[in-house]
């Protein structure tokens, strides 16, 4: 449960406790539901930002650098603290806890959101997005804009998307074409489209696992890949435990960041604008930090001795990824003809 502190004015200044339910000592411009000017609020926002992603991944410090601006531009009025590495817990329960109110903002998987509007699942259809850029304009497009609307309705919003980078398969062999990957067990991110890309795109067998679990399953040959961004294999020590790297490119990853609707609603307006703001204005930041984090950190692994192989037969990849779509529009997992209209936006 967020917790925010009040100066209340009564005979004297005096230290106020105040509660996310609304229950107070003092009534303020917040607890009235009115947004106030921000100047004659002398209430601070304590917020919590949740995410699994590990403390030296390029999230965990772009995010900070986020929360330092949001800081600096309130005068210390909100305050956002950010937890890495799922220490407040899974990433399947992240929006019941913004729901609940034991948090306030996360970073997650786009398949979560996918679960309150499905047409957010394209997202992580495979091949849909050619690069950082195109993602960045896809998302963000008309194209997507009445889902952003609707998610509203479910009690969140989405503050921006991130670019978490481009999804290759590790294992302990080359990898060239589908055929090599038959049979073999892949972890998986616990949604249906992942599972769907390791069983059409890779022929393979879908193991969903938490992010924290796979380094102990690859190690002990409970999986035998996994597939993620190269600045997560590297965060998350997976090149310990796989010596190639096979560039199969398969996805281009955006995970989305959410808010509690009440969150902004209970702080004055203009607060509530630097939020948004901040988190708009730093998505540039942190997309640069994930793709310098690839550049720089695939050398890392090279020069640790980590194989890094380009599948001779990459098209079969992108063939296979048919299936994927039109399985997915056939259970009706996102609306058909949104993958193709995501994939025209240049």
């Amino acid at each position: 449960m967020k917790r925010f502190l009040t100066l209340a004015l009564t005979f004297a200044m005096c230290l106020t406790l105040v509660s996310c339910s609304g229950t107070t000592t003092s009534e303020s411009p917040a607890s009235t539901g009115t947004a106030s000017a921000a100047e004659a609020d002398d209430t601070v926002y304590e917020l919590k930002l949740a995410h699994i992603y590990a403390a030296d991944h390029p999230f965990n410090v772009g995010l900070n650098q986020i929360a330092q601006e949001i800081s600096d531009q309130t005068d210390g009025h909100v305050n956002i603290t950010v937890y890495p590495a799922a220490q407040l817990g899974a990433e399947t329960d992240e929006i019941n806890n913004i729901l609940s109110g034991s948090i306030d903002i996360a970073v997650l998987g786009i398949g979560e959101v996918g679960k309150y509007v499905t047409d957010f699942n394209v997202y992580e259809a495979p091949y849909v997005f050619s690069s950082c850029d195109q993602a960045m304009r896809a998302v963000n497009s008309d194209v997507m804009a009445p889902y952003y609307e609707q998610i509203k309705g479910k009690g969140f919003s989405i503050l921006t998307s991130l670019y978490y980078g481009v999804r290759d398969l590790t294992c302990n062999f080359p990898v060239d074409s589908p055929d090599d990957t038959a049979g073999m067990k892949i972890r998986v991110p616990d949604h249906t489209i992942p599972s769907y890309i390791a069983k059409y795109v890779f022929k393979a067998n879908a193991t969903p696992m938490s992010l924290s679990e796979v380094y102990l399953a690859l190690q002990q040959g409970v999986v035998d890949g996994q597939e993620n961004p190269i600045p997560t294999i590297y965060a998350q020590k997976f090149h310990e435990v796989c010596n190639y790297i096979n560039l199969t490119q398969h996805q281009i990853t955006i995970c989305p960041v959410i808010i509690g609707n009440n969150v902004l609603e209970e702080m004055p307006d203009e607060y509530a604008q630097i939020v948004r703001d901040c988190f708009v204005s730093g998505t540039d930041t942190v997309n640069q930090l994930v793709l310098d984090a690839e550049e720089e950190q695939l050398q890392l692994m090279i020069d640790e001795g980590v194989q890094v192989h380009e599948p001779a037969d990459s098209q079969a990849f992108v063939d296979a990824a048919a299936q994927v779509v039109e399985a997915c529009e056939a259970e009706g997992l996102w609306t058909a003809g949104l993958y193709d209209s995501l994939q025209a936006i240049e």
